[in-house]
């Protein structure tokens, strides 16, 4: 009988276990953890592991969500279990991102788990604002440290010529250079629609410390899409070619 009981505690607890553990992926050669969360930054929104998959062919998917049993929106945010460091990041997006909802947000970032430093972003977004010529597309780099700088960002208003685009930073010690292009492109000189590069007052203040990788797709301080269609982005591939 003790030993019965003894295998009932030891498959709960295992139950257990596993409902708990967080979940992962692997995808672009590298392990990716999913996030499960209720009412929490950024937004806040509500944020759930299924809002991720990969595909048959390989190409990650995330999606801004409705649920129409609780009526709720969900959001899509995945990270790397491994840092990053110095070195070009290009990611190869699929979807309409210039012509995303005034609330609808997609970064492509490095992040070192404090807010407002040692993050480096790539964001579409207006931030809720509704003004026709309002900025939709946006490049920053936060400082090493909080106080030692402002973090530096550039706006801009993008139009795009199709649904496939490709972005990329390059991190080095000394400034952070963005960039931009239409259509799928291993050349970096070829259909650039936007580009951005730190200025050399900025230099002090660049990050150094490795961070993990995120990607998420949310909703500006949580409110839905106005016009209550679900979003969903593809991003194809991601390559990382360390400095």
């Amino acid at each position: 009988m003790q030993t019965i009981i003894t295998l009932i505690i030891l498959f709960f607890l295992n139950t257990v276990m596993l409902n708990n553990a967080q979940k992962s992926i692997q995808w672009a050669g590298y392990q990716w953890f999913l996030r499960d969360d209720k009412n929490s930054g950024p937004g806040p929104n509500n944020w759930e592991s299924n809002n991720v998959w990969v595909d048959s062919d390989n190409k990650l998917h995330l999606k801004l969500r409705h649920s129409s049993i609780t009526d709720q929106w969900t959001c899509a945010e995945l990270y790397t279990h491994v840092k990053f460091g110095f070195g070009t990041y290009r990611w190869f997006v699929e979807g309409p991102i210039d012509k995303f909802d005034r609330n609808v947000v997609l970064g492509l970032f490095t992040y070192g788990g404090i807010d407002g430093t040692n993050e480096i972003d790539i964001e579409v977004a207006k931030w809720g604002r509704t003004e026709p010529e309002a900025s939709n597309f946006f490049y920053t780099v936060y400082p090493h440290t909080l106080g030692v700088s402002q973090p530096n960002s550039h706006g801009t208003r993008i139009s795009l010529q199709g649904t496939y685009t490709t972005h990329q930073f390059i991190w080095q010690p000394y400034n952070v250079i963005f960039q931009s292009q239409h259509g799928f492109q291993h050349s970096p000189n070829q259909n650039i629609f936007s580009s951005y590069q730190t200025p050399i007052s900025f230099t002090s203040a660049m990050p150094h410390i490795d961070a993990p990788l995120h990607m998420n797709l949310w909703a500006f301080q949580g409110k839905p899409p106005t016009d209550g269609t679900e979003v969903e982005i593809i991003i194809h591939d991601f390559k990382y070619t360390k400095a």
